[in-house]
């Protein structure tokens, strides 16, 4: 079976536009709520409180896609994407655009976890890391293009202008999704059976640890690593250090350039022999950044994030598919994109407080040992993994 086939190529690009979108609102709406005399407050609470709460959500589209109709719940997050950006021009009260966030966050989420659910059935069981690996870079592509754009339209023409051309990129999204194949017959009559066949032990089965260590793995990567990202213009500004800004460059390249060759690393050789040195690698830029008060050093740090970050999140995400019980991919996957909603909220708020009552370099140390931790653990249920295969 051909990896990089016709509906694989329609999937990036709903993906690429999808998350082209969500890194083009990123950096435009705060704008806008300042200028509807929101607060920073207002923007915190914004941006904020409406993931959390979109991740409790997101397993029951996990249900449906596993359950339903994988191809209708990708045109179904997009329409919540559509649903949003009507509302969002006419509100006038910043702090109601939780609730239109919530929608959009949902919306996201939902059509993601569909197309990776769909991803993981058209490619190769044999080629998912590479599969995935490259199916991610339509997340760093639509973060290295869309918020320029984004922040353009906005000058010129006001975020309604902004609302618009997102709305326009959603339509070809949807029509994308109909050039997709419809769910087998033999697929949908096998999660049927998967329904009526389900039984308390598989459910014991399912809270097993190694279930939950890739999410538990990811939740604690993205909570630190994102909670520093929207930290370092103000590290940098704080600590004088000229042209910071090339740090998302540096690191936007390299996270581009190390997912093209890690998912064919991971398929040959394991998952686990690239996430573990990858945790390690986000701890110690942990440290280094702590410590950061020059330029090289700044792009040492971005260099290490991005190949720690950059190949450890495909590689967790086909790491959790290796785990997933057959025709569950939906609800699996939904709960790696919970993980992922809840640690981009809960990063910022971690070393917002730590830093008020301490210091960055405190903040920092503290998410480095998190991530050891986390290590520690992933590394024990790595070695009790291996030694059942050993004894077999």
């Amino acid at each position: 079976m051909k990896l990089f086939s016709g509906q694989y190529l329609y999937l990036f690009s709903v993906e690429f536009i999808l998350f082209g979108i969500y890194y083009l609102l990123l950096s435009t709406l705060p704008i806008h709520i300042i200028q509807i005399d929101g607060t920073l407050a207002t923007v915190g609470i914004v941006m904020g409180i409406a993931a959390p709460i979109a991740a409790m959500l997101i397993p029951i589209s996990g249900y449906l896609i596993d359950n339903w109709n994988d191809k209708k719940m990708i045109a179904i997050g997009l329409a919540f994407n559509i649903g949003s950006l009507l509302f969002m021009p006419l509100i006038k009260l910043p702090v109601f655009f939780v609730l239109v966030d919530l929608t959009r966050r949902f919306g996201t989420a939902t059509t993601s976890t569909a197309t990776r659910s769909r991803i993981l059935e058209i490619v190769p069981q044999t080629k998912r890391g590479e599969g995935l690996s490259v199916f991610t870079t339509s997340h760093n592509l639509g973060t290295a293009l869309m918020p320029p754009i984004g922040l353009y339209i906005l000058d010129r023409y006001g975020f309604t202008g902004v609302t618009i051309f997102c709305i326009l990129l959603i339509l070809i999204g949807l029509i994308i999704v109909k050039l997709l194949d419809e769910p087998s017959k033999f697929i949908k009559d096998d999660r049927r059976d998967l329904n009526k066949t389900l039984s308390i032990s598989k459910f014991k089965q399912s809270l097993r640890l190694k279930t939950w260590i890739p999410p538990l793995t990811l939740l604690m990567m993205v909570l630190a690593f994102f909670g520093c990202l929207t930290f370092i213009p103000l590290i940098s500004e704080e600590r004088s250090i000229p042209n910071y800004y090339s740090f998302f460059t540096v690191y936007g390249l390299t996270v581009f350039v190390s997912r093209l060759f890690v998912g064919k690393f991971s398929d040959r050789y394991g998952r686990e022999i690239i996430i573990i040195p990858c945790i390690l690698m986000c701890s110690l830029a942990m440290v280094v950044l702590a410590f950061s008060y020059t330029l090289t050093t700044l792009w040492v740090t971005a260099v290490m994030f991005g190949v720690g970050w950059g190949c450890a999140f495909p590689t967790l995400l086909a790491l959790a598919s290796d785990y997933s019980f057959e025709n569950a991919e939906g609800q699996t996957q939904s709960i790696m994109s919970a993980s992922f909603s809840i640690g981009t909220a809960l990063g910022g708020a971690i070393i917002g407080l730590v830093s008020e009552t301490f210091t960055f370099e405190v903040s920092f140390l503290v998410l480095a040992a998190l991530l050891m931790l986390t290590l520690l653990i992933f590394s024990l249920d790595f070695k009790s993994q291996y030694l059942i295969k050993t004894k077999r």
